[in-house]
């Protein structure tokens, strides 16, 4: 696969996901994600925080490769997929 085609999967995902992330839901369910780390942040000392926030960078980064991976893979095994039925 081309360097190409990865690049319009990857940006066919984001604007697949365009209307979830504007919807009501996805945005109640953020804000009520940014109310609990305010929270616990008022919780914890200037170290505890950036510790915290180290530790959900990495979190994020790590599950957005899984996820951007397992598209990709579930996309290229689709595309396969298809030409075999198409070509039976």
């Amino acid at each position: 696969m081309t360097m190409e085609l990865e690049e319009c999967i990857k940006d066919g995902f984001d604007d697949s996901l365009r209307d979830y992330i504007q919807s009501e839901e996805y945005v109640s369910a953020k804000q009520q994600e940014r109310r609990g780390l305010a929270y616990l942040e008022s919780l914890l000392n200037e170290s505890q925080k950036n510790a915290l926030h180290s530790f959900l960078d990495a979190a994020t980064n790590s599950s957005s490769m899984l996820i951007s991976e397992a598209y990709l893979h579930g996309v290229v095994e689709g595309i396969a997929l298809r030409k075999k039925v198409v070509s039976e």
